[in-house]
């Protein structure tokens, strides 16, 4: 029965490796996310603003080709209703000069509308007549500023040429007949920003794959690091529990054989002798010194008694029950707690094996035979005493006697005159 008392370790702890893996991994996402977000919104930026100056310009330049065309149309335009728009005379001109106008352009839709919202003309010709005038564009552009959206359409009919999901970038434009004059007319120019867009996807991707892979690499190193860290803190761990472990271990249990010390064999006395208490049984202590263990010192060296004391504590562990306890408590001197002992007559049978096991001499490395015998000592709990101090003492005297008999003995505690004599 030796076993040390330890303290019960955390069953989780802080896991670095573990955290690490979880919180990087989600910061890279993070990042690639906010760097393609950035990324898109900084260039649609960018987009918005050459677009629109693109079809600033563009407008000005109709403005001044189409205007021998346009100005009769918005002079027709408020003598004649939305189905007199549609059949003008005017419009096919119109048509024409701004088909030959966007031609090696990238516009694909032209819009215009007089002031009062109604679409004049437009590439689409289904289109014209309708009421613009609540749409945000219009307004913005009638009282002089520019205003430009994106759209991205299912199908558009650009001059003839069927186009299908494309990017369009749409800028209403407020046109002048001078630049100090007011507005004559809105013209709403679509661009076609499609291929624009799509080598913003591909730089988009290709930046997403080349942040990532430097991530991952990153994320690599660092987590070669984190593992070399986590391995040290792990094993720094484990060692501090070893060190725990070690340290209980060495304040009770003797250095040299491994035994229990004076400390722990004093606890387990205490133990055993309230279990039987408890039970109505007995219980032994036996008090072991080795006959001239002091001489082999003397003439073979401390070296030699310490390999003396060690077989002598195999000898003695390997005699007993689960159990019962042997300890070293000093120098030559051992012990050994006996449990639930049910007679006088069984621990004599564990003393007479304690001399037949010294029968046998060490043998040292260089093969010669060191003989060593044992004088025992033996007290019975509650027969001979009945607590830990008289039961130490009475198998110490005990011990004595064995040793003034001629050693190499074993005595059971002889009671004061008047109390019978077990041995």
């Amino acid at each position: 029965m030796e076993t040390a008392s330890t303290e019960d370790q955390p069953a989780g702890g802080f896991r670095l490796l573990r955290y690490f893996s979880i919180a990087s991994l989600v910061a890279i996402v993070l990042a690639l996310i906010g760097l393609g977000f950035f990324f898109r919104q900084t260039a649609i930026k960018q987009l918005f603003k050459g677009g629109e100056d693109n079809n600033v310009s563009l407008s000005r330049a109709f403005a001044n080709t189409l205007s021998p065309y346009y100005i009769p149309l918005i002079d027709a335009a408020g003598k004649s209703s939305a189905e007199q728009l549609k059949t003008n005379p005017e419009v096919a001109a119109v048509h024409k000069a701004v088909t030959d106008s966007v031609r090696q352009t990238n516009v694909v839709k032209v819009k215009i509308y007089d002031l009062k919202g109604r679409t004049i003309y437009s590439s689409e010709l289904p289109q014209i007549g309708e009421d613009m005038s609540a749409d945000p564009g219009f307004s913005a552009a009638r009282a002089g500023g520019v205003k430009t959206a994106l759209h991205v359409n299912e199908s558009l009919d650009a001059f003839g040429q069927a186009l299908s999901h494309r990017d369009l970038l749409a800028s209403h434009v407020p046109v002048r007949g001078s630049k100090s004059s007011a507005p004559e007319a809105v013209f709403e120019l679509y661009s076609d920003v499609t291929p624009f867009f799509e080598d913003l996807r591909l730089t988009q991707r290709n930046i997403r794959i080349g942040t990532g892979a430097v991530l991952i690499l990153l994320y690599g190193t660092l987590f070669f690091i984190v593992k070399r860290a986590d391995d040290v803190i792990k094993r720094q761990g484990a060692q501090r529990e070893q060190d725990v472990v070690t340290i209980q271990h060495l304040a009770h249990h003797d250095t040299l054989t491994g035994l229990p010390n004076r400390k722990l064999f004093t606890d387990r006395l205490l133990l055993t002798l309230a279990r039987a208490k408890r039970s109505g049984r007995m219980a032994a202590l036996m008090f072991i010194d080795l006959d001239r263990f002091k001489e082999i010192n003397d003439t073979r060296g401390h070296a030699m008694g310490d390999k003396v004391l060690e077989a002598a504590g195999k000898r003695l562990r390997g005699l007993l029950r689960d159990v019962d306890t042997v300890a070293r408590i000093g120098g030559d001197e051992f012990t050994i707690i006996l449990e639930d002992v049910a007679d006088a007559a069984h621990v004599k049978i564990v003393a007479e094996k304690i001399r037949q096991a010294f029968a046998v001499p060490v043998l040292t490395e260089d093969g010669v035979e060191i003989f060593v015998t044992p004088s025992t000592g033996i007290a019975l709990y509650p027969i001979d005493v009945d607590n830990v101090d008289a039961l130490v003492n009475a198998a110490d005297s005990a011990m004595y006697d064995a040793k003034a008999a001629g050693r190499n003995a074993y005595r059971f505690y002889r009671p004061v005159a008047g109390k019978p004599t077990l041995s």
